[in-house]
């Protein structure tokens, strides 16, 4: 590849690329979205030259990576409840003592409405939303629901904070 398309590769990746992760977590892939961001830029690397509109092709790749990660990991549960097999966590220790750890995120939740608190609490200690679901007697879909409502309210506070911090 010409250094003229690596430019504008580059150009383009640090223009897109949080507005990309930003976009698969609001489609309802957060903890596949960087990977996916990551992947679907990788690709679009590879075939810069190919590409006729480049924003269009990663968000749509970025999605669908993305569905394919969330579908795999959902295979890989129902597989091993259905064998019986014990399934390991795939959440890293260290990733959640940060969170606990940090005075930020404490911070943050405090603006959350008690249930979506309670619930982004639930799930920040690496419950999936049917075991919430299931240990507070609520649907699932209202479990995400909320969490889709909480992450919603805790990005545009963090948005605020950010904007405040720029003045």
């Amino acid at each position: 590849m010409p250094d003229s398309c690596d430019a504008a590769f580059e150009e383009f990746f640090r223009a897109e690329f949080a507005c990309l992760v930003a976009f698969v977590v609001k489609a309802g892939f957060p903890v596949e979205a960087e990977d996916a961001a990551e992947e679907a830029m990788l690709c679009a690397y590879r075939t810069w030259h190919e590409i006729e509109n480049p924003k269009a092709w990663v968000y749509k790749t970025a999605y669908r990576v993305a569905l394919r990660q969330a579908r795999r990991s959902t295979d890989r549960i129902h597989k091993a409840v259905a064998g019986g097999w014990v399934v390991a966590a795939s959440d890293d220790s260290a990733r959640r003592a940060e969170i606990e750890e940090n005075p930020l995120v404490a911070a943050m939740l405090k603006c959350l409405p008690d249930h979506q608190r309670e619930v982004m609490a639930w799930y920040l200690s690496g419950f999936s939303p049917h075991e919430i679901a299931d240990n507070l007697d609520k649907p699932p879909a209202t479990i995400r629901s909320t969490l889709r409502h909480a992450r919603h309210k805790l990005r545009t506070e963090l948005d605020r904070r950010k904007a405040d911090e720029g003045r």
